[in-house]
């Protein structure tokens, strides 16, 4: 399981049923960590963020919007309005974001 800003995401199948029948505990989506961070996934399995993890880059966590083009994930530059509100994090500041993935990702 990740947890992300109090957002649950399951791994795979199982801990998403699992997840059911914890109180509380329901999940989100789901999550697949990759080289460079963790890609965020809705309930249908659509890929809808990206959380960047580059270490040793000044800047080198942050979130973008992602999607699928093409059956290839298409990354923006940043995060859109639907994408913080799945997140829990419009109007959130940079520093807050940063908190939240520093707590999620370590």
């Amino acid at each position: 399981m990740l947890t992300f800003n109090g957002l649950t995401f399951a791994k795979n199948d199982a801990e998403f049923v699992g997840s059911l029948f914890t109180k509380g505990k329901t999940c989100h989506g789901f999550y697949k960590r990759m080289k460079n961070g963790v890609r965020l996934f809705d309930m249908q399995k659509e890929l809808q963020a990206f959380i960047v993890d580059r270490p040793g880059d000044a800047a080198s966590r942050f979130i973008v919007t992602a999607s699928l083009s093409d059956k290839k994930p298409f990354y923006m530059f940043s995060t859109c309005q639907h994408t913080e509100k799945w997140l829990n994090i419009f109007g959130m500041s940079n520093t807050g974001v940063n908190d939240a993935i520093n707590l999620s990702l370590n």
